[in-house]
């Protein structure tokens, strides 16, 4: 037997152990190739999808690409440490350190190979499929099938180099041990799992701190200390697994009435040294999983409420706005309208008119409205209406946080007490003004000698069939000059409805990615314990422990292990959408419940599936050795 027939030999002989390795392998190189293959499709080369799609697919393969290294070095390295017996017997026979090496090297190449190929194959199989999801979540024909090269080059080179350099590390970073260490592997034996009180008391008062702080931030305060909560929670979440929860456990081990209670004594025994030892894994998964639902979560949010988001910012579905003795004006609405007409569509004309006041002395111009025209327009906008007494001016925020210091207001010869409303989004805009007021009718009525602009607007019931007329107008009408402004809906939410989606088309997968790495983690960490769970089981059942017991203490042991990371995900998550909650409303995303609330069940059902799949193998091994 050759050498590479032994490496090869090596990961076959491993392949239960190594099996949720190589399917996280596969499905990062898939998801990799799936987005080269968007990338260099001819499609978005020629400009029939926005170009930024292309951009967001690029930033998806350098965090795919980045996270797979951190992912597989991790993976490599708990490999190797669970082998540590098979190399010691290895060097009693005869096994130099280099060879050791080269055979690391050897097998990780391996696998590294054949997920490359498997990873581009069912990514081959696939694209057809997922062409046509990326098409109907970008509004777009489905995109055609074709031989991506690039792609398949750019995902093999890449992914070769991302092997290599893992061997490479993995091999440098090989400690030292004597034969003896070597020898006994996992089964040396180990030291009573043991929690500093003060940090178990740290880790309740940073997750503490960190909650408030997300809990209590309002608005633009949620950005600024988003970084500073986030590295108080990775602190917090990491004490908790490694010293709250052993602390936690030794408590209930003093309890006699708990401890000594059936099988408790059994589960509560080994419980110490499994969250002890599996606590890293435990933060990590909890970490990947809190990323994975807050972005999935965030970005379906997003996509979900950009109708609503359109319609606020774009109340009508075609606005054009004139100052007073614009020549063109007349031929730019009679071109809307006869355009309107012939495209069969009905609509609804709401004009009004706006006067400008002369500069304040900060320089701030204001467009004054009558109160009728204004609440006319709320009407057809499905706004709320404005209330203003006779001595009242309504002015209007320009945007989030905009504040308005002023506590009155020359209108004319009249001085009126300004009024404001931070949530009320403006209606109207303009194009010789910084600031609309809305101004009781007689004060408006009685303004004379200014500047005026007029503003039409047009309600369409089917706006959003108006694509295709709409970008023809916008190649007749110009979008901004001196005297007039134009806009039209339909294209903005296009625009704006492709991109949301291509964000929730990215994160979706790169966050079911990072998920699949999350259950990986936790199945390597279970088949890991195999081998020593069967010679404990199989001692304590010679002694009485009965099949319905051990799967009873079996059942509840890998419950925890993978239910208690990501139920404080959950809660981690659930803290992150209440705070993200007011900073999302500035970009009228309203409320993130309902997509948080499938985004948490979908992956709670899928790791209770996975538990149930994964318990019923692991309890079929064990008592098949017993």
């Amino acid at each position: 037997m050759t050498f590479r027939q032994f490496a090869c030999n090596n990961v076959l002989r491993n392949k239960r152990t190594y099996a949720a390795f190589f399917l996280s392998s596969v499905f990062s190189v898939m998801i990799f190739f799936v987005y080269a293959m968007f990338i260099y499709h001819p499609a978005i080369a020629d400009e029939e999808i926005h170009e930024s799609v292309a951009t967001g697919m690029m930033v998806a393969e350098y965090i795919i690409f980045l996270f797979s290294f951190f992912f597989l070095f991790y993976c490599v390295g708990a490999f190797l440490k669970k082998r540590e017996k098979e190399f010691g017997i290895l060097f009693i026979h005869g096994m130099t350190p280099m060879q050791r090496n080269w055979l690391v090297i050897l097998e990780n190449m391996l696998i590294g190979i054949v997920s490359i190929i498997c990873g581009i194959g069912l990514g081959l199989v696939l694209a057809k499929l997922f062409f046509q999801f990326a098409g109907f979540l970008l509004d777009v024909k489905a995109l055609p099938f074709y031989l991506p090269w690039q792609a398949i080059g750019l995902t093999f080179v890449a992914f070769m180099i991302l092997y290599a350099a893992i061997s490479i590390f993995t091999v440098l970073l090989l400690r030292k041990r004597s034969l003896l260490d070597l020898l006994q592997g996992s089964q040396r034996p180990k030291r009573e799992p043991k929690a500093s009180v003060f940090l178990s008391i740290l880790a309740i008062g940073l997750m503490g701190t960190a909650y408030t702080l997300a809990l209590t931030a309002d608005g633009m305060y949620v950005a600024v200390l988003l970084f500073p909560v986030t590295f108080i929670t990775i602190a917090g979440t990491y004490l908790l697994f490694t010293q709250l929860s052993v602390f936690l456990i030794g408590i209930l081990k003093k309890k006699r009435s708990i401890y000594w209670k059936k099988t408790n004594l059994i589960t509560l025994s080994d419980l110490g040294y499994r969250m002890k030892d599996n606590a890293r894994m435990f933060f990590l998964v909890c970490i990947v999983s809190t990323v994975a639902f807050c972005a999935i979560g965030t970005l379906a949010a997003l996509a979900g409420s950009i109708q609503e988001t359109v319609l606020k910012t774009n109340p009508f579905a075609f606005e054009y706005q004139t100052k007073q003795g614009n020549p063109e004006a007349a031929k730019d609405l009679s071109l809307i309208e006869t355009s309107l007409q012939q495209g069969g569509f009905s609509f609804e004309k709401y004009e009004v008119s706006i006067k400008v006041l002369p500069k304040t002395e900060k320089e701030e111009s204001i467009g004054v409205v009558k109160l009728a025209d204004y609440n006319k327009i709320a009407v057809a906008a499905n706004a709320g209406q404005l209330q203003v007494a006779d001595n009242e001016v309504f002015m209007l925020v320009r945007w989030f946080g905009d504040d308005i210091e002023t506590k009155t207001l020359n209108v004319g010869n009249t001085t009126l007490m300004v009024k404001t409303d931070a949530k009320l989004n403006p209606l109207l805009g303009g194009l010789d003004f910084d600031r609309l007021a809305v101004v009781p009718n007689h004060v408006y009525d009685y303004l004379t000698g200014l500047k005026e602009e007029t503003r039409y607007n047009y309600a369409v019931p089917r706006w959003k069939e108006t694509q295709e007329l709409s970008v023809k107008l916008q190649e007749q009408i110009a979008h901004l000059n001196e005297n007039h402004f134009y806009t039209a809906r339909a294209p903005i939410y296009r625009e704006m409805k492709q991109m949301a989606n291509t964000m929730l088309f990215i994160g979706l997968f790169v966050g079911v990615l990072f998920f699949v790495a999350a259950a990986s983690f936790l199945y390597f960490r279970l088949y890991t314990d195999l081998e020593n769970d069967k010679r404990q089981y199989g001692a304590i059942s010679k002694i009485g422990l009965s099949d319905r017991e051990l799967s009873r203490i079996v059942t509840t042991q890998i419950a925890l292990l993978f239910f208690v990371p990501i139920v404080v995900a959950i809660v981690h998550s659930i803290v992150a959408f209440v705070s993200l909650q007011s900073l999302l409303k500035i970009i009228m995303i309203t409320s993130v419940v309902k997509p948080t609330a499938i985004v948490l069940i979908s992956f709670v059902v899928v790791q209770g599936i996975y538990f149930w799949i994964i318990r019923n193998r692991y309890l079929f091994h064990l008592k098949r050795s017993m």
